[in-house]
């Protein structure tokens, strides 16, 4: 599967090994309504030079999104996502690959590079 971001890391197999690809409903916050390739960008893309403490190189080439939309209201409430809007994505088999990780309901996704945004289907939109 080729990856819409550049996922080589010297040294390590990125997507791990474990990631596998599936049908999924999942939500993120995103800025734009419909979205636009800046909404699922991953933080190493956002932030090229930044140093992610603790944080696997190869998760911070992934996008973060949630399978249980409870999982995302409370970072919605903080100041920096509060102009957010949910929405829900549904992810096809050829979209990418997930893993979980860290706690509650989230997962890293690496975006496939036939992932169609134009195509993506908003199941639900909420804002504050």
């Amino acid at each position: 599967m080729e990856f819409l971001e550049d996922l080589s890391i010297q040294n390590k197999t990125c997507p791990p090994n474990e990631a596998s690809p599936g049908k999924f409903t999942v939500y993120r916050l995103v800025d734009n309504v419909p979205m636009k390739i800046d909404d699922i960008w991953s933080q190493r893309a956002l932030h090229p030079a930044k140093g992610f403490k603790g944080l696997d190189e190869c998760i911070a080439r992934a996008c973060s999104v949630f399978t249980n939309q409870e999982d995302l209201n409370k970072f919605q409430r903080m100041p920096k996502f509060k102009m957010k809007k949910m929405v829900a994505i549904s992810i096809k088999e050829q979209d990418g690959v997930l893993l979980k990780t860290f706690s509650g309901s989230h997962f890293s996704w690496w975006i496939s590079k036939k992932f169609n945004l134009a195509a993506v289907t908003i199941a639900k939109e909420s804002g504050r």
